[in-house]
């Protein structure tokens, strides 16, 4: 085994503790029978209800599993009966395949539920040894990369101090630390990993038995530590071993090449032979060796091949490749409704409303896509119909735009007009594209005509934005400003729309959405409305204000270091929004960012 001096690697832990405290967690009730179970164990389950879940009859447990190759999949838990003293109880059978399994409670219905604060119930999966497995520990640091860097860099930290032979994780360690700990935290660990490199680099070189990952992975720590000698050498390595990742891109633009040079008859028989090696490492393969059975009129070769695609595809561009071939059109229709309707699972801590919101916004650009497959080679009124549909629960211009067009495809102008006016009265359209919509449809931007079908289109989204509003009254509540000072939530939001955005630096998903929310603002400024932001235990100072400049925050930024604000509103994840109208009262929970221009739009109307 290498030896790694752990001492030095201490200073991990200094760096960490310059940050504030940014643990989630908030007292739970949720007991599992052990803390330390192995594949295959059999847990039970105890749960002391919150008071969002007392007045529950019965509860769920909701969880997920990983495996050791990251495979993502839902256990199946019995349903938390009642006990005595507000206790409710289940059991269940970890998988043999589980290295890493975390859990929410949730009420029946998946609209309030305990994550424990965000930092969610959890366990790893242990060895014989009684010591959780690296595969676990990383599992959960893949859980909480999108949660808490915090988190996720102390089970990555936990994983490489049992299991540092496990030489795939030192690069990724590496490069989590700067994301979590920011350039000039992490740059204090920069001289220790090129040692630790070093080491590992002077104890692999001159094996000749070294496997494709572990060549790979010694590359990426190079890389990671800016070792360009090392990163050289090793992907010279990585580039003669059969197998890896480069090699298997050699083969398939090779072959491709071959097709167009030589026809496809022979190349089919190449494709086949080095199925074994590339699959699952090269997303192309698959995909050109279709059009290589597509091109030699090969229907067994097709079937075999659109198997070999479909996970790697898109459903539309998979069902696109294989209906050209016309004894296969019925399929490529299977294929594209398969895609259309294959629903992801539900993130822990999200609710029913929530991932309903999420997945409906993401499934834009699907739902444009499919429904142009149909109108082509199923039938244009499916198309428009399912287009219909949608848009009767969602005011998204990308759907309306979608409509207008297969509206004028069919020759109905009328329809096309009410539909791209939609679009053209959105917030986040540019006027110059919003006249330009009405000459589309034979109008004049400036017509008494065009402005009527506008009026209509703004009545129609706004009874559709505000038939989804709530109306109720947060507990008062405070957050403490850049100077340390306490000020009362509703004398900041007084008098005009307020959007609020609960982030945190830690939470790697908010601080990518940064530059939406400072669009936002620019959106709603014509509006009348404002953007606070809050962050969550994330307090002020220093840090916080080089944080702010670095990344072109120009909004304001607030904190709830004691959870009274996120108490008030109930939050249990971030990044979490809400829309407040000038009154103060909460009419939109949780939208997401695309959504709120509408929902302030249809308040200051």
């Amino acid at each position: 085994m290498v030896r790694y001096r752990w001492s030095t690697l201490a200073c991990v832990g200094v760096a960490l503790a310059v940050l504030p405290v940014l643990s989630c967690t908030r007292e739970s009730g949720l007991r599992f029978s052990t803390e330390r179970p192995g594949a295959g164990s059999e847990i039970t389950v105890s749960y002391v209800a919150s008071s969002t879940l007392a007045d529950e009859s019965e509860l769920v447990l909701r969880g997920t599993y990983r495996t050791a190759a990251g495979a993502v999949e839902l256990l199946t838990i019995p349903n938390m009966q009642p006990g005595s003293g507000n206790t409710f109880t289940t059991r269940f059978t970890l998988p043999e395949s589980a290295v890493y399994a975390a859990f929410v409670v949730e009420d029946p219905a998946g609209q309030r539920l305990d994550a424990n604060g965000g930092k969610l119930f959890d366990l790893l999966v242990h060895g014989t040894d009684g010591t959780p497995l690296y595969r676990g520990l990383v599992g959960r640091a893949e859980e909480f990369e999108d949660r808490n860097l915090h988190t996720s860099l102390e089970a990555f930290r936990h994983a490489m101090e049992l299991y540092p032979d496990s030489l795939d994780g030192w690069g990724r360690l590496r490069l989590l630390e700067r994301r979590a700990l920011g350039s000039s935290n992490s740059d204090s660990l920069f001289v220790w990993h090129q040692e630790n490199f070093a080491g590992i680099d002077q104890r692999y070189r001159d094996r000749e038995d070294l496997s494709a990952s572990t060549v790979q992975a010694i590359s990426d720590y190079a890389t990671a530590v800016l070792n360009s000698e090392g990163a050289s050498y090793w992907r010279a390595i990585s580039e003669a071993t059969v197998g890896t990742d480069d090699w298997a891109l050699d083969i398939t633009f090779s072959l491709d090449h071959q097709r167009r040079a030589e026809g496809p008859a022979g190349v089919l028989e190449e494709f086949e032979r080095h199925w074994p090696d590339a699959q699952g490492r090269i997303a192309p393969f698959a995909p050109l060796a279709l059009e290589a059975a597509i091109e030699s009129s090969d229907l067994a070769a097709v079937d075999r091949w659109t198997e070999r695609a479909y996970d790697g595809f898109t459903g539309i561009y998979l069902a696109r490749t294989v209906v050209e071939v016309p004894e296969r059109r019925d399929r490529a229709l299977e294929i594209a409704r398969e895609k259309y309707e294959r629903s992801p699972i539900r993130p822990l801590g999200r609710t029913v409303d929530e991932h309903d919101q999420s997945v409906a916004l993401g499934r834009a650009t699907l739902l444009k896509d499919y429904a142009r497959f149909l109108s082509e080679y199923a039938s244009a009124d499916e198309a428009i119909g399912i287009i219909e549909e949608a848009t009767d629960q969602s005011a998204s211009p990308d759907l309306f735009e979608a409509l207008a067009e297969l509206k004028l495809d069919q020759g109905d102008i009328d329809g096309a007009a009410r539909a791209y006016a939609v679009v053209a009265t959105d917030p986040g359209t540019p006027q110059p594209r919003a006249d330009s919509l009405a000459t589309l449809v034979g109008y004049t931007p400036d017509s008494p005509e065009w402005g009527a079908i506008l009026e209509a289109a703004r009545a129609q989204v706004r009874a559709l934005v505000l038939s989804a509003a709530v109306d109720w009254t947060p507990a008062a509540s405070h957050v403490t400003d850049a100077t340390g000072e306490r000020q009362a939530l509703a004398d900041l939001t007084s008098g005009k729309p307020t959007v609020l955005v609960f982030w945190a630096r830690w939470c790697g998903p908010c601080i990518e959405k940064i530059p939406d929310v400072a669009r936002l603002q620019e959106t709603l400024e014509p509006l009348g409305a404002q953007v606070l932001s809050i962050a969550w235990r994330d307090p002020p100072g220093p840090d916080m204000d080089a944080f702010i400049e670095e990344h072109g925050i120009t909004y304001p930024v607030y904190h709830d270091l004691v959870d009274d604000v996120t108490g008030a509103f109930g939050v249990f994840a971030i990044q979490t929004n809400f829309v407040l109208d000038a009154q103060g009262r909460l009419r939109f929970e949780r939208p997401e960012l695309v959504d709120i221009p509408r929902q302030v739009e249809a308040l200051v109307r």
